[in-house]
């Protein structure tokens, strides 16, 4: 269930959203939502990321190295 919400946007953004949304057949709401949705989603994966290269570095491995670490454990669970 939906909660009533307000959130102030730029005219220009949403004249964006609107016509947008008329393209997809979409209400403003929904398009807005997927957005919302899809921009936290993508910030979770960037905070994922810098974790991982945090801890990688604390351990003293390169970027190159750890994605060299991450493709042998993944050919490894395969098998």
């Amino acid at each position: 269930m939906a909660t009533q919400n307000s959130i102030h946007v730029s005219d220009e953004l949403l004249a964006e959203l609107q016509s947008k949304a008329a393209a997809e057949g979409k209400t403003v709401d929904e398009l807005a939502e997927e957005a919302l949705r899809k921009g936290l989603e993508d910030r979770a994966w960037q905070e994922l990321v810098a974790y991982g290269r945090e801890r990688g570095r604390l351990a003293g491995f390169t970027e190159e190295q750890s994605a060299d670490i991450v493709h042998d454990w993944r050919k490894e669970q395969r098998r």
